[in-house]
């Protein structure tokens, strides 16, 4: 990807995640985004350096007498060991699992449909009705038509999606609330995968996509 991403999370959305009150999905989803995107990690620099002069002008809390040494018992905990690469799933041939999704991805795809396949991630934290996952789409395959009852994040991993609302590709982010109704298509040439994070039940259109709704799990 030479030129970098071109769809960002809005800047309601980073300044939400550098002061860290995004719930654990939206925040994995912006984190992986912001690995590959320079111009979304300024943003985000500049929110926190905005939040670090406000945290200056307010008051000092007060603090539990053994505060610091808890702390630093903690920084002598001995670091978790990381688990084989062979337990982490590979997104396709030649295809590095990206960074932020290093330590949460567990367990294989999972066969949902024709040409699409799931990966679903519990993630410490998440809120009530949020839900997380990694979503496989073979080149050509169309999703059912939907809306949606809450946000919905979309960071795309590799290869390539079209709806109404245009073209996405690696690294780029699609965002939805519940004004939103769109129909994805996994471009032509690579399978498409996204990362994923939903909030509230999808609004599935037609039959067909209200019978595999338990399937995704959406």
């Amino acid at each position: 990807m030479s030129h970098g991403p071109i769809h960002h999370p809005s800047h309601d959305i980073l300044l939400c995640h550098a002061a860290g009150r995004l719930s654990a999905g939206s925040a994995l989803v912006v984190a992986t985004h912001l690995a590959v995107c320079p111009h979304c990690r300024a943003v985000t620099r500049m929110g926190e350096g905005v939040g670090g002069v406000l945290l200056l002008e307010e008051a000092p809390a007060n603090m539990a007498p053994d505060a610091l040494d808890r702390a630093l018992a903690r920084l002598d905990m001995p670091a978790t060991t990381p688990r084989p690469a062979s337990a982490v799933p590979e997104l396709g041939p030649g295809l590095p699992m990206p960074r932020p999704l290093h330590d949460v991805v567990h367990g294989p795809w999972r066969w949902v449909a024709p040409g699409i396949s799931r990966i679903r991630l519990d993630l410490a934290g998440a809120i009530p009705g949020e839900r997380v996952y990694l979503l496989r789409v073979a080149p050509g395959s169309t999703l059912p038509e939907h809306g949606h009852r809450g946000q919905e994040l979309t960071c795309v991993l590799a290869g390539r999606f079209r709806d109404s609302t245009g073209t996405y590709a690696q690294g780029d982010v699609a965002e939805m609330d519940a004004g939103h109704e769109h129909q994805p298509i996994a471009e032509p040439g690579e399978a498409c995968i996204s990362l994923i994070v939903t909030q509230g039940r999808l609004r599935m259109h037609g039959l067909l996509a209200r019978v595999l709704q338990p399937l995704l799990g959406v």
